[in-house]
């Protein structure tokens, strides 16, 4: 708190089941306007609810202006409130109240530890045959906040960043009687994660690395069984464009490790080498492509998704989304053959 001609207060988010700010009597703002700024100091972006109103030194302010419906990991956002009226008597102490909206009641109850983490999606091709579907969620370990282990200096713990992830990919044909699924694959992973602090508007970078083992499997026995074992590492890096517009770049590396029985060649179709490059917009475009492959065999495949956020015009907290893929290894059970697919459909997260 500044005692100035615009007043700020800080909101720390994810926030907890409900987050009040106890603000000295001497330091509350009195008249005209002043900002709330809204931190987030996750690893993932989190959803902002502000509140349409505050009570400020016996005072209520109004929001002044739309406020962000999403703060990326690292970001914050400045939202402006204005007093209505001098106060006729002031308090000993101010409690400014934030939202209590569902993910603060969730964090309550332990589903605030639960992180989004792959895009989420539900996709038909022009083949009834093709359709697809991915659900992807990551759960972090320790703590029920990402600042919980945050030392005196500002650094945080190792295991702060401890998460289990999962991530399963489905095929479906929709063209028979009884819709059977193609091929399924289950990868669960798990990741150690650290993330510096950024933010959205043109500025610094936002800096990141992410090393984990990960399992992935169709859940076949005998000739159709798929299963292995990836260790990986995978440096990001951020930037924000201005406008809205966000930038991540992210290469991996990985080695196989463990048994591959029956898939000795899978290393030559689905390679040891991917990069990721995620260029959207708030609550509008958004353009991700996922490049793998082996660059000394010239096999790989390629994921170019295309999207844009239904919230702007509808609320709805979904995107219409395209999908197209190419090369080798979209379904474990024929990573050795070469395709082309385009979908279109629904996403939940891009």
């Amino acid at each position: 708190m500044r005692a100035a001609a615009a007043a700020l207060l800080l909101v720390s988010m994810p926030a907890a089941a409900e987050v009040r700010l106890v603000v000295p009597e001497a330091n509350a703002p009195r008249t005209g306007a002043f900002e709330v700024i809204f931190l987030n100091d996750g690893a993932a972006a989190a959803r902002l609810d502000a509140p349409q109103t505050i009570t400020v030194a016996e005072g209520e302010a109004a929001l002044e202006g739309p406020a962000p419906a999403e703060i990326a990991p690292g970001g914050f956002a400045r939202v402006t409130y204005r007093l209505a009226s001098v106060p006729a008597a002031p308090a000993p102490q101010v409690a400014v109240a934030a939202s209590t909206a569902t993910p603060q009641e969730a964090e309550s109850t332990g589903l605030g530890r639960f992180e989004t983490y792959e895009p989420m999606y539900a996709l038909v091709g022009a083949n009834p045959s093709d359709a697809k579907l991915q659900l992807s969620f990551r759960y972090r370990l320790f703590g029920h906040q990402p600042r919980e282990f945050t030392t005196g200096d500002g650094s945080r713990e190792w295991r702060a960043g401890l998460y289990f992830g999962y991530t399963q990919r489905m095929f479906w044909d929709l063209s028979q009687e009884s819709i059977p699924m193609y091929d399924i694959t289950f990868s669960p992973e798990l990741f150690l994660r650290a993330v510096s602090p950024g933010s959205t508007s043109v500025g610094a970078p936002m800096l990141g690395i992410q090393a984990g083992l990960r399992h992935q499997s169709n859940g076949e026995d005998g000739a159709d069984s798929r299963s292995f074992n990836t260790l990986y590492v995978e440096p990001s890096v951020g930037f924000g464009l201005g406008s809205g517009w966000t930038l991540t770049a992210a290469p991996r590396l990985w080695t196989y490790v463990g048994s591959k029985e029956g898939n000795e060649r899978i290393g030559r179709y689905r390679g040891y080498t991917g990069l990721t490059i995620d260029l959207k917009q708030q609550d509008g475009f958004g353009l991700r492509t996922y490049l793998r492959g082996n660059l000394s065999g010239g096999r790989g495949s390629a994921e170019v998704d295309l999207s844009y956020a239904l919230r702007r015009w509808t609320g709805l907290n979904l995107y219409l989304y395209s999908h197209l893929y190419t090369g080798y290894g979209e379904a474990l059970i024929d990573y050795d053959e070469r395709n082309t697919r385009l979908r279109f459909g629904i996403g939940i997260v891009r």
